[in-house]
């Protein structure tokens, strides 16, 4: 290669030369910023998605949250809560499932009591929320409607009560507010003058064992029950 007519060359022609000098060197500038150019353009697209994402993650939190509320309203109304008492082994407070019988909320108490009356007990019925349950005891006058009660038959009651004159049924309510010894739950035998816990359980557990009691004055045939304690609380008392 002869350098010394490239070099004459580029001498005598060194004008062009550095046009086309400067002319390369603005296209690989050009080329380089395009590319630059895209690759930002790149970089837009991909990061929309994550936009998509994150409103899909929080549609999604809300629906959840939707859902979990829903299962709960619907658990509380999948279930009865009752109160039983009388001829039952375990007096108390029972949850069962919706829809549940009465003969349910009896295996549920510890099953009937040896002296337990059913004559007018339906055992089929159909359990309602805030149901209070009697069992009567063996020779225990009852009508059909005071096994259960139910809280809205109770307040309408009380409301038709309240409206209408005095009857013999409204004089017989007014005795019912004593309370009676044969059938009172240990929590309503707790409002009787000098009655705590310990002599309201040894009250159930003595009718359970031996039947109702044949007068007021047969309560003192409870432990820690003497005439002064009678006394205060005779006027309390029915069978």
């Amino acid at each position: 290669m002869n350098w010394k007519k490239i070099k004459d060359f580029l001498l005598e022609n060194k004008k062009y030369v550095l046009i086309a000098g400067v002319a390369i060197i603005a296209f690989f500038l050009y080329l380089h910023q395009s590319q630059g150019e895209q690759e930002s353009g790149n970089n837009i697209v991909k990061s929309e998605p994550k936009v998509v994402n994150s409103t899909s993650s929080v549609k999604q939190d809300l629906d959840d949250k939707k859902q979990k509320e829903s299962t709960s309203v619907n658990q509380k109304t999948s279930e009865v809560t009752c109160d039983i008492g009388g001829a039952v082994k375990n007096e108390g407070v029972y949850t069962l499932k919706n829809g549940a019988r009465l003969n349910e909320l009896i295996m549920a108490a510890g099953g009937l009591s040896r002296n337990a009356q059913l004559k007018n007990v339906n055992r089929a019925l159909i359990l309602k929320d805030q149901d209070k349950i009697h069992i009567p005891y063996r020779g225990e006058k009852v009508r059909g409607n005071q096994i259960v009660l139910s809280v809205n038959e109770s307040s309408n009651s009380s409301a038709n009560n309240a409206s209408s004159e005095e009857t013999p049924d409204t004089k017989e309510q007014e005795k019912s507010s004593k309370v009676n010894i044969n059938t009172a739950n240990a929590q309503e035998l707790q409002k009787l003058n000098g009655i705590g816990e310990k002599k309201a359980e040894l009250i159930v557990a003595y009718r359970q064992k031996n039947g109702q009691f044949a007068s007021i004055e047969d309560i003192k045939q409870i432990s820690g029950i003497g005439d002064k304690t009678f006394a205060a609380l005779k006027d309390q008392l029915e069978v």
